[in-house]
């Protein structure tokens, strides 16, 4: 049994090093082609495909014919969110005043954006928190009971940050 067990995790490792999944690339069988780059740019071309161009598209999914299909390399920018510490929203679930606590650098813009669950944003205030601290309120007593997106921007452009919460408006 001790000469065993090696042995199979041997060839358990030896498995997993040769299995290799799927790799999805573009394909076709076309007569010549070829790609250069010049200044800069990549230029790529076929020859003995159809000139019928069709493309087809899911939502998360885009195929035309042929060898040259666009490649598209998406970059996400995630903005940063402000801490438990630096932004707190309460009471949630509310009837009507919502208290919004930063706790943020002096002279901070904030700007508060609230959405109904249609979004379609039916409140927006911008100010500028002169200590960082200044609890603002928002007054939802006149509105109907129900979801809400409270948005909380901070900072000046290029250094935002980004917070959303879901108020819970009851009778």
């Amino acid at each position: 049994m001790a000469k065993f067990l090696p042995l199979c995790l041997l060839c358990f490792g030896l498995t997993i090093q040769l299995c290799q999944a799927q790799v999805t690339h573009s394909t076709t069988i076309n007569a010549a082609g070829g790609s250069a780059q010049l200044s800069g740019n990549t230029y790529e071309w076929s020859i003995g495909e159809m000139t019928l161009v069709n493309t087809a598209a899911t939502a998360n999914l885009v195929v035309t014919q042929g060898l040259l299909q666009p490649v598209l390399n998406t970059t996400n920018i995630r903005q940063p969110e402000l801490t438990v510490d630096q932004l707190k929203v309460y009471p949630n679930p509310t009837k009507d005043i919502v208290f919004i606590k930063p706790n943020l650098k002096p002279n901070t813009s904030l700007t508060i954006l609230v959405y109904d669950i249609s979004g379609r944003a039916f409140l927006r205030s911008e100010l500028v928190l002169k200590e960082g601290t200044e609890v603002q309120t928002i007054d939802l007593g006149t509105y109907a009971a129900g979801n809400y997106l409270l948005d909380i921007v901070t900072g000046a452009v290029g250094t935002q940050s980004r917070n959303a919460f879901k108020i819970q408006k009851l009778n």
